[in-house]
């Protein structure tokens, strides 16, 4: 099968290297690799320079700025049967491609295949992940895929439609993560079948590894963005009652421990998650200023 990868990126040259070299040793290749450039450089241009003859890339320059708009302007050059869109800092293990190649050739009903994140040293990164094979609902979807580990069949993407541009990292409004899950539920609104296999492991640092001010900033956004979801997609109360009660239990565990930096990014997720859900609905957007 055909496979595209969609990268959008912004200033990080060395990472989307690393990324790049990654994809020149898996055991089946990619078809074709889109970076979607958002410097305000020439740093992240020369680095994929270099891999043309090596790797099928192409490049393209976009002087907006959100990762969701840059991967909406990646799409529209997609070639692929399959299209996936790692992360800058992802890389690929030597067999990731090979095994998402094999589960959609396995299964012609199978819309989306999800995978785990994991850190150099095989570590869960980016929060909790189910341990066991299943297929994916509007529930357990929070615990099974993230933008970096999902990999879509076309067609089926084509009629979810385009990630909102409101939503995710670099969108200029308050609500700084989701875009990926509020995307995977249209897709499963459709009727798109969705499997999370924890065996597909795609590497990924973890961003919380320090709690300073912009890993709290971030997590802000983050959180507000899943909130945002969750009350765009109707969930129902129990449902947030749970995804918010969550952190404000680790919190205190946190805090019993004595691990404040801990406590207090696990309050604000809380706080931010809340906060998120009860945003106007009607408003479309909503600025951070």
């Amino acid at each position: 099968m055909n496979i595209s990868l969609v990268t959008s990126t912004m200033h990080r040259p060395r990472q989307i290297g690393e990324l790049l070299e990654s994809l020149k040793i898996q055991s089946v290749p990619a078809t074709q690799i889109i970076v979607v450039d958002q410097s305000s450089d020439d740093g992240t241009e020369e680095v994929v320079k270099r891999f043309e003859g090596s790797l099928p890339v192409l490049y393209i320059r976009d002087s907006r700025k959100g990762l969701s708009r840059g991967r909406n302007l990646g799409l529209e050059h997609v070639t692929g049967d399959i299209v996936a869109f790692p992360d800058d800092d992802c890389i690929y293990l030597t067999d990731t491609l090979k095994r998402v190649s094999s589960a959609f050739l396995d299964d012609g009903d199978l819309g989306v295949y999800t995978g785990m994140s994991i850190t150099p040293a095989g570590v869960p990164s980016q929060g909790r992940w189910g341990m066991v094979p299943h297929v994916i609902n509007r529930f357990n979807i929070w615990t099974s895929q993230t933008s970096y580990t999902t990999f879509y069949r076309v067609p089926t993407l084509k009629k979810a439609g385009r990630f909102n541009e409101d939503l995710g990292v670099g969108s200029g409004t308050v609500w700084g993560a989701g875009e990926e899950t509020e995307l995977f539920l249209r897709a499963l609104r459709d009727g798109a079948k969705g499997f999370y296999d924890p065996g597909l492991r795609i590497m990924h640092p973890e961003p919380l590894a320090i709690f300073d001010d912009v890993a709290m900033k971030r997590g802000r956004l983050y959180n507000r963005g899943f909130g945002r979801v969750m009350r765009m997609e109707a969930y129902p109360l129990w449902f947030i009652t749970y995804m918010a009660g969550r952190p404000l239990i680790g919190a205190m565990a946190a805090l019993a421990k004595g691990q404040l930096g801990q406590a207090r990014y696990r309050a604000s997720a809380f706080r931010e998650r809340l906060r998120g859900w009860a945003d106007d609905p009607n408003r479309q957007t909503q600025r951070n200023h």
